[in-house]
């Protein structure tokens, strides 16, 4: 028990000092303690007249029970000026309905950290889109889809439409055929087929209007013609000169021009 009344001391000390002091600012000063006296088993360590004493704790003051029993925690209740300790079984102290609540809030917040912190993690991140197939049917530069949409979202749809692909398809992007590359997802052979790019690399005077983003894939595949000098891109994979496989990009006036018929490269 001298073990715990010394720790005792150090949680409780401003109650202690204003047994010995008539006010008790005038007890914060600095205490230097070369030894520390033995107290008795009814004692607890105090800091009265400018030192450390050993002293019973009387009255109605302050009770502290002795928690000898097995598996039992003082516990404290702030009950008045000083409050009431008690010796509690484990398992029976209970939470107000504020405290549950904050509980169970609090939980919830570290649930969704946990799923935002998984997300971030290395090899965790969403799957880059790959090359599944081909919608075979040739199309020109206004792309219509069986929804009835022309664009980039008509060429999705018609994507979605080929076996190997299916629900989540669309028109591959030129990032998306290196990628395909890079993992393994390329086939054998690829005739030229629709991509989408944005490159502002062939830009002239008389597109209308210019150096917009819409001359190399027919104005997001919704032009069929040549009248405002708009034109596509194609892919292909086939062998280099160099005699290896490699991906070949066409685009530009009078290379890929929109009202050409293609294939639509598809990706997921």
């Amino acid at each position: 028990m001298r073990k715990f009344h010394i720790a005792y001391l150090l949680v409780f000390a401003p109650v202690l000092m204003g047994n010995d002091t008539d006010d008790y600012s005038s007890a914060m000063s600095a205490l230097v303690a070369n030894s520390l006296p033995v107290c008795a088993e009814n004692q607890y360590l105090t800091y009265a007249s400018g030192g450390l004493a050993c002293r019973e704790v009387v009255g109605a003051m302050l009770n502290v029970p002795d928690c000898n029993k097995t598996g039992q925690l003082l516990t404290y209740t702030k009950g008045s000026e000083i409050g009431v300790y008690t010796c509690v079984d484990k398992g029976t102290e209970s939470l107000d309905a504020a405290d549950i609540t904050l509980i169970n809030s609090t939980y919830t917040k570290l649930q969704s950290f946990k799923t935002t912190i998984n997300s971030l993690m290395p090899g965790s991140k969403a799957s880059v889109a790959k090359y599944c197939g081909s919608y075979t049917t040739p199309v020109n530069g206004a792309i219509t889809g069986n929804n009835g949409v022309t664009g980039v979202a008509g060429a999705a749809n018609l994507c979605q439409t080929v076996p190997a692909c299916g629900a989540g398809a669309r028109m591959c992007t030129v990032y998306d055929m290196y990628n395909s590359v890079v993992f393994g997802a390329i086939p054998a052979t690829l005739a030229p087929s629709w991509v989408h790019m944005i490159s502002w690399q062939h830009n002239s005077t008389s597109q209308n209007p210019t150096a917009n983003g819409l001359a190399d894939n027919c104005s997001g595949f919704t032009y069929p013609t040549g009248d405002k000098f708009w034109y596509g891109t194609t892919v292909e994979w086939k062998t280099a000169v160099t005699g290896q496989k490699a991906l070949h990009f066409a685009s530009g006036p009078n290379v890929v021009r929109c009202s050409d018929t293609k294939p639509i490269a598809c990706c997921k």
